[in-house]
């Protein structure tokens, strides 16, 4: 490869461009069941983020329903992962990177999604899931020369990850 195209890469992606495309390519390349994994795995999550939140207004003072909620929307919670990537994203000037990575490979994911067509549109909707926890990996990628720096640590980084890898490894 050229320098011009390297650096090119390197403008788009950071430093870790390499580990990005890897992915990229790779998540274009997905299969139905590393799809349906993807999916399942983001769903799990979403669902471990409620039960958090369930348990946290349940601890206080029993609230519960709508006034529970309600009272727990000032209270401080404990940045999760993705926040905390955003934030050292923000702070190391990688946010344009995070932002080009995850669009690319939201693209890689649903190449018809662009087209207009229905069946392109709906197998994105199906995939809402796949292309969260993909982001999230690219997004660790673009940031994983920055493990160690600030609150995003090893255990953020490989929590961005875990979708990925397992999906993809099992």
């Amino acid at each position: 490869m050229s320098d011009q195209a390297t650096l090119h890469l390197e403008y788009l992606y950071g430093p870790q461009w390499q580990n990005v495309i890897a992915i990229v390519e790779r998540a274009a390349q997905l299969t139905a069941e590393e799809r349906e994994r993807l999916n399942a795995a983001a769903a799990g999550g979403v669902e471990t983020q409620l039960k958090n939140l369930q348990n946290a207004m349940g601890n206080g003072g029993g609230l519960s329903g709508l006034s529970g909620l309600l009272s727990g929307l000032g209270q401080q919670t404990a940045p999760q992962a993705p926040q905390i990537a955003a934030q050292v994203a923000k702070e190391f000037g990688r946010l344009r990177n995070t932002q080009v990575a995850t669009s690319v490979v939201s693209q890689a994911l649903s190449p018809g999604a662009g087209a207009g067509d229905v069946a392109g549109i709906l197998q994105s909707l199906g995939s809402i899931g796949a292309v969260s926890a993909v982001a999230q990996a690219v997004t660790a990628a673009v940031l994983g020369d920055l493990v160690g720096r600030g609150d995003f640590t090893q255990s953020v980084y490989d929590e961005l990850m875990r979708s990925w890898q397992e999906s993809i490894q099992a």
